[in-house]
């Protein structure tokens, strides 16, 4: 998960794609956090924070 940096199983994550590539979240708040600033977010390893 991009957005808090839990690791997750592809099968269970919610998913979100961003320009062609594929993010995978542990939640659908953090696929909306994504969403509403991908840049943020997609060019991140780890990032700090959480959703939960």
């Amino acid at each position: 998960d991009p957005v808090c940096g839990m690791k997750i199983e592809k099968e269970e994550a919610e998913r979100v794609e961003y320009m062609g590539k594929e993010y995978y979240f542990c939640s659908h708040k953090c696929a909306e956090k994504f969403k509403d600033n991908p840049e943020q977010y997609a060019h991140q390893g780890r990032s700090r924070g959480c959703c939960h």
